[in-house]
């Protein structure tokens, strides 16, 4: 069965300093990182010295704080949001350090009931290990059926010196049917540790672009497994 997530988001997040003052729509808008006729949603600055500022333009959210940056949207092609933060960051404020950064690919799917969602959980997470407490899990009342709360899977790899993680995490979902639902997260996250003191932002995005394809692609085998894990039982 082909898969369909009722619901499909893409983050990148970047881990360093910045200034959240100067993120605006009004500014992106005028150095035409968004366009001009683009409408802006829920634009908030929050206090504490212009310390997190936060707002929505079209299928794109922005959040900024004095330590990390994150814009994500919830229409494809993901690589928009790509586009955006290189054009920010290697042209607009290139100055702008940059010490870790992470890909996020979230999605919402629907299993056809309870019985199928349960049955993945339990091949995920077995509850015979767990003696009594796991037997008394079962039961025939779908209100008082225990198991998988949520799982964090983790993967460590280094290449050239590089350290990388990809950690997937699932757990039912909580926007679309609870006793169907399952919302699946994986998060690709590199520390830049070994670029020289006094660095810009320009290796960090160059990094984040030359691994931001096999990330997206990484996450959807992940997420598309598990899916069909669900369905065919």
């Amino acid at each position: 069965m082909q898969y369909f997530p009722k619901i499909s988001t893409c983050s990148i997040v970047l881990i360093g300093h910045f200034n959240p003052a100067i993120f605006h729509p009004s500014w992106l808008k005028a150095r035409k990182i968004e366009s001009e006729n683009t409408q802006v949603d829920d634009f908030k600055n929050f206090s504490l010295k212009d310390q997190f500022t936060q707002f929505s333009i079209e299928s794109r959210f922005y959040s900024v704080q004095a330590d990390r940056f994150m814009i994500e949207t919830s229409s494809a092609p993901w690589v928009k949001i790509l586009d955006i933060s290189t054009k920010i960051f290697s042209e607009l404020l290139p100055h702008t350090p940059i010490t870790a950064f992470g890909i996020n690919r979230i999605d919402h799917f629907e299993l056809p009931d309870f019985q199928s969602r349960n049955k993945l959980g339990r091949k995920l997470a077995p509850i015979a290990p767990w003696g009594k407490f796991g037997q008394e899990m079962e039961t025939k009342e779908l209100e008082l059926t225990g198991g998988l709360l949520s799982l964090t899977m983790q993967k460590k790899s280094r290449s050239e010196g590089n350290y990388k993680e990809t950690n997937v995490t699932i757990e039912p979902s909580k926007l679309i049917d609870s006793s169907r639902g399952v919302y699946m997260m994986v998060n690709t996250h590199k520390p830049l540790n070994n670029l020289p003191s006094g660095h810009g932002s320009d290796q960090g995005i160059n990094m984040l672009a030359s691994c931001f394809d096999k990330a997206i692609e990484e996450a959807e085998l992940i997420i598309n497994n598990i899916w069909n894990l669900g369905i065919n039982q």
